[in-house]
């Protein structure tokens, strides 16, 4: 009971809005001094606010190279659709430890970090103060006899992190207690029995590292500091500052204005303490002075200082404003997570980790729910349009609870959701887990559990049953009748906003896990509004659903007005030289690369840092990494883990803890029991097989069983060849790695002499590498000779032969010498002794250039082909008779 009452206390909490940080910022908070809140002081919580919106704390407490997350995935005796083993996958944030072999400050970084976890304990995966553990720091901290003293608690601890030593006792007369009083023993500010030991280990940990101008230097580690200019702020350090730590967790805990102001009178209260305390010393009441002045402003100077929090409130307000859909941006979606199984007969969540799941199905639900709910009028959620009748009441009480979008989806708001589309009864909805928890994938699955929780009304389940009627007719085995009018006449019915369109693919008909056949493929949710047109596409798989934001969001007139908006803030932020100001010049920067591109990590300048991250290595590039947005969204995660294989591939490289167990931890946080996420995750192994030892939570045998599907294939061509531009011998080891796996599968030999899109990589690169171009190129076809040993003559020259006519019809007058030098080292290197037509099913390639351009620029450069006039004639006629005979010619790919 307490346990449920605690969680039910913390779901009301929220961080503090903007809007109230921007009030906050206004308001005169010391009375008797008339001063206020200073804008670029440690104290402003507009710190906490962008640093939480950046994620820099959630990318520090996941994905740190000094945290030994503790996951795994094992390989059970269970398989499914065509044997494919089955995998159980763990994950529990509360077992996180850390390392015991950190190189670098190991002292301080040991003790950052273990409390680091413990003040964050996130069981369920999601940045949280919050636990169920009875020794959990927050727990101790809203007990009814601490709540009175915690803003003096916070307090103290703020002070400590800023280095000023607040007399706070641990211990007197070896009874552990908390105890703070005023100089003159007048005021008692904190007296607490039994403290709780994570906040007794913080207190330690902070006066340990005060500064102190007595101190021998040698006999205590070097501490981080907070960056004063933007340089040093890109470094990432201040991620292990003291400062970063406490006010993070500050920011978190306290959840109204008032509870703030509160807080900042008691920092105030405890400062003017140790200024007038005759028995400190001057450096320590001149210490004290200085960050006085530093935390708060007089009313008649604010004037003249920048209101970051203003600023901030309109970049905010001027995207809301054009705000017509609930989602803005990819990050606001919510993201799957691992959640609690729900009793709906006994109405209570079950504290069982056997019994919780990954949320695929029910948050791509969550989303087209909040699409279909909400109004672009009022930019509210409402559910006025749905009967008022019992099926219909968990989810009016949610959007009741949830009236208004979030630019992040809370833990507690999916759990609330599972009150909502778990263990519903209905025979027609199939779950995976017992109890009716974790939903089956399939489009009718889910349009049932839609039909349900919104009422089941006539006309939407007349819909759903002539989809099933349709499926159930055994001619189908795949849709070829149109079921948009169908998905358009469900969508329409439960939507507020009924100027939309479905934009549907091509369904198959499968069995789900309950040998129950479904339909499976995608489709988009689209909204109307003018010129524009944006919503979310669903792509429903049977192991997965996967969603995307579709479309654009903004118009190009409101696009322009938005970016000339941040663009303006930017330019006022161009030399800051205090902490806050190069907080605020980042998240700019990066809000604006959002806006620019859908993913700030692939906008170009920030990609190049990544890659130049990597490229580097060692402890700092870490840091770097987590400065660029919340690495929460699958794409990103990809991108870093891929990245990172495929640059190390190359042997020189030396081996890097820091970037091995930094992704480790990345690859550890996604669900990777789901067999198409799997396959996602962890593809760039294909780059470097030493992936097998540098993850050893991961079932080797998981990696052998890995597919590369065609998709998969043609995203490492594109990393491959766009990304090792700049690194020495990048492509050489990389690629290398490719054509390995696709010589132990002939499958991929097609796909190899199909797809041009190699080619057009391939001269992508070598228009952009400093290397020797001409030498390059022979190095990458040396590459597909040396490795494809399985393939046999016939198809290594049926892939020359594929490249060179793809090469010749993406040649023009700019760069015909370079690719003239290409053309004519592949005809040299093709072995006319199979150049044939007689296996029609290997000439998979077209020729869209024409048949006697290509024999002309043959017999014109035939002088520069090494060989006898009577080899390079024959080979020539045969190339001339292929394509004469060729049925594919001029088909295009």
């Amino acid at each position: 009971m307490i346990i449920k009452l605690l969680l039910m206390m913390y779901a009301v909490y929220a961080r503090i809005e903007l809007v109230d940080i921007k009030k906050i910022g206004e308001t005169v908070v010391i009375q008797e001094d008339r001063l206020l809140i200073h804008p670029d002081g440690p104290l402003s919580p507009l710190r906490g606010y962008i640093m939480h919106r950046s994620g820099y704390m959630f990318n520090k407490r996941f994905y740190s190279s000094e945290i030994d997350t503790d996951y795994s995935l094992t390989k059970t005796d269970k398989v499914i659709h065509d044997s494919v083993p089955v995998y159980d996958y763990t994950r529990q944030p509360i077992n996180d430890q850390v390392y015991d072999d950190i190189e670098e400050n190991k002292e301080y970084l040991t003790e950052f970090h273990t409390l680091l976890i413990g003040m964050f304990p996130s069981p369920d995966g999601s940045l949280s103060i919050v636990s169920e553990r009875n020794d959990a720091m927050y727990r101790f901290l809203i007990k009814d006899e601490v709540q009175a003293q915690s803003m003096h608690i916070l307090a103290a601890l703020f002070l400590l992190s800023e280095n000023v030593n607040i007399p706070i006792n641990t211990c007197i007369q070896e009874e552990k207690i908390l105890f703070l009083e005023s100089p003159d023993g007048i005021t008692t500010y904190i007296n607490l029995k039994g403290p709780n030991h994570y906040l007794v280990n913080l207190i330690e940990f902070l006066k340990k590292y005060i500064d102190d101008d007595n101190a021998n230097p040698n006999s205590i580690e070097s501490t981080p500091n907070e960056p004063t200019a933007y340089e040093q702020f890109k470094t990432g350090e201040f991620l292990n500052t003291k400062q970063f730590l406490v006010q993070s967790y500050i920011y978190e805990f306290i959840d109204t204005p008032e509870k703030y102001i509160k807080f900042v009178k008691a920092v105030y209260t405890l400062l003017n303490d140790q200024i007038k305390n005759e028995n400190f010393t001057p450096e320590d009441i001149a210490k004290s002075n200085k960050l006085l002045e530093e935390c708060f402003i007089e009313e008649n100077a604010i004037s003249g200082l920048i209101n970051h929090a203003a600023h901030i409130f309109n970049l905010k307000d001027i995207k809301d404003k054009y705000r017509k859909f609930p989602f803005i941006d990819t990050l606001e979606l919510p993201i799957y997570t691992r959640v609690k199984a729900y009793d709906r007969t006994n109405d209570k969540e079950l504290n069982d980790e056997d019994k919780k799941y990954s949320n695929y199905v029910e948050v791509s639900l969550l989303c087209l729910a909040c699409c279909l709910m909400y109004d672009p009028n009022t930019r509210k959620y409402t559910t006025e349009h749905l009967p008022d009748n019992e099926e219909t009441k968990p989810l009016k009480k949610f959007f009741e609870k949830y009236p208004v979008p979030t630019e992040s989806t809370s833990y507690e708001m999916q759990q609330d959701w599972y009150r909502v589309v778990a263990d519903l009864k209905n025979d027609k909805i199939f779950y995976i887990k017992e109890g009716n928890n974790e939903l089956e994938t399939g489009l009718l699955n889910m349009l049932y559990v839609i039909s349900d929780i919104t009422g089941n009304q006539k006309r939407v389940l007349e819909e759903i049953e002539s989809i099933k009627k349709r499926r159930d007719d055994s001619n189908h085995s795949c849709l070829d009748f149109n079921i948009e009018k169908n998905l358009i006449t469900i969508f329409t019915a439960l939507s507020t906003n009924k100027d939309l369109e479905v934009d549907c693919g091509d369904f198959t008909i499968e069995d789900n896990r309950h040998s129950m056949s479904d339909l499976f493929g995608s489709f988009g949710l689209l909204y109307n509004f003018k010129k524009l047109q944006t919503g979310m596409s669903v792509d429903i798989s049977k192991d997965h659903v996967k969603l995307f934001i579709e479309e654009d969001l903004f118009s190009d007139e409101e696009k322009s007005v938005i970016i000339r908006e941040f663009t303006k803030a930017q330019n006022m932020y161009n030399n800051p030289n205090k902490y806050t100001e190069c907080m605020i010049k980042h998240y700019i920067y990066v809000e604006l690369a959002k806006l620019q591109c859908e993913y700030a990590y692939v906008e170009e300048p920030i990609e190049s840092i990544l890659l130049n991250s990597i490229i580097k290595g060692g402890y700092i590039s870490t840091l770097n990494i987590f400065l660029y947005g919340r690495i929460e969204i699958e794409y990103y995660k990809v991108s870093i883990i891929t990245n990172f294989l495929m640059l190390y591939a190359n042997p020189i490289i030396k081996y890097d803890s820091s970037l091995i167990r930094m992704t480790n931890n990345i690859i550890g946080s996604i669900p990777l029991d789901n067999l198409c996420t799997r396959d996602w995750i962890l593809r760039g192994y294909i780059y470097n097989s030493k992936a097998k030892d540098y993850y050893k939570k991961i079932d080797e045998s998981a990696w052998d069983g890995l597919c590369i599907t065609n998709i998969i294939l043609k995203s490492l061509y594109l990393d491959l060849f766009l990304c090792t531009v700049t690194v020495e011998d990048g492509l050489t080891h990389s690629f290398a790695g490719i054509i390995k796996k696709l010589n132990k599968n002939s499958y991929h030999y097609y796909k190899t002499i199909e797809d041009k899109c190699i080619i057009e990589y391939i001269l992508d690169y070598l228009d952009n590498t400093s290397k020797p171009k001409f030498d390059t190129f022979c190095t990458i076809i040396n590459i597909v000779n040396q490795t494809l040993t399985n393939f046999n003559k016939q198809q290594l020259t049926n892939i020359h032969l594929s490249w060179f006519f793809d090469m010749f019809s993406m040649m023009t007058e700019e760069d015909t010498p370079e690719i003239q030098q290409y053309l004519l080292y592949l005809f040299s290197i093709i072995n006319d002794d199979y150049i044939t037509t007689a296996k029609k099913k290997d000439i998979r390639w077209s020729i869209q250039s024409s048949p006697n351009d290509i024999l002309d620029f043959l017999q014109k450069n035939s002088n520069m082909i090494c060989g006898t006039n009577l080899e390079i004639s024959n080979k020539i006629n045969k190339i001339e008779q292929l394509l004469k005979n060729s049925t594919f010619q001029n088909q295009p790919r």
